[in-house]
């Protein structure tokens, strides 16, 4: 492999460093957009993860970006997240962990999909890699996109990078299913603010992003963080168990 310039090897180690921290599984991909954005800096990144079974779909992310914007762009990837050429991969059965779009659809195809059109060209960007992680039923992908090709440096640091990111991940995740055991009867139960509390009410009856954001006039994304601050208060991973959950007080 080739050699990378020193202050890359030390911005590396500072990151997986901090890639062990100890964070709720909930805030994993937070606090891996934040590091990676140091590490990779000047590069957009998101953290995008899926249940398949109901299609609840999650994004992190540092792009600048309007909370229309936001809105908007998040409302179509939802749709559309299909059309990314990394989903057949990962239906084919592929494993990464460092996977560049352009090496599974030429270009030419890949801007005729409405994902591109809608989703990649609003806020400029033509080139992805993605690093993947394994969760059963899942679809877990911390992507680094740009507007022009990922460079070769930056390749050969995911490469090194791919292999923490996913231990970090597996052990946030293995700590998160272990919490509801090893947790304490006396703990106390979780402080909702006003919102989050009406948030949740909505939740426990079945009601959908976009239902809930109509009936309390703001957007689905705004409901989105208040349901993934819900989750990590009520150290659950879904909002199914986030409903069945039912602490004193609640």
């Amino acid at each position: 492999m080739e050699r990378l310039p020193h202050a890359d090897y030390a911005r590396l180690l500072d990151f997986i460093a901090g890639l062990h921290e100890a964070v709720p599984f909930t805030a994993f991909g937070e606090h891996l957009v934040r590091l990676t954005s140091g590490l990779l800096p000047g590069l957009t990144v998101s953290f995008d993860q899926i249940e398949e079974s109901t299609g609840f779909y999650s994004l992190e992310h540092n792009f600048q970006m309007s909370a229309d914007e936001e809105e908007k762009i998040f409302n179509r990837l939802r749709v559309l997240y299909q059309q990314n050429p990394i989903y057949s991969y990962i239906q084919s059965g592929g494993t990464g962990p460092v996977i560049d779009i352009a090496d599974l659809m030429p270009r030419r195809q890949f801007r005729k999909t409405d994902f591109y059109q809608d989703v990649f060209r609003p806020i400029g960007l033509e080139h992805q890699v993605n690093v993947l992680m394994n969760r059963p039923g899942w679809i877990h992908s911390m992507t680094v996109n740009r507007d022009r090709p990922i460079s070769r440096e930056t390749a050969i640091i995911l490469e090194l990078a791919a292999p923490h990111i996913q231990i970090a991940h597996r052990n946030a995740s293995l700590m998160q299913a272990l919490k509801p055991v090893i947790a304490q009867p006396s703990d106390p139960p979780p402080t909702f603010t006003p919102r989050e509390r009406e948030v949740f009410d909505w939740l426990r009856q079945g009601k959908r992003n976009g239902e809930i954001a109509k009936i309390l006039g703001c957007s689905p994304r705004t409901v989105d963080k208040h349901v993934q601050r819900i989750l990590a208060k009520t150290a659950t991973e879904t909002r199914t168990a986030a409903a069945r959950w039912k602490p004193d007080g609640v």
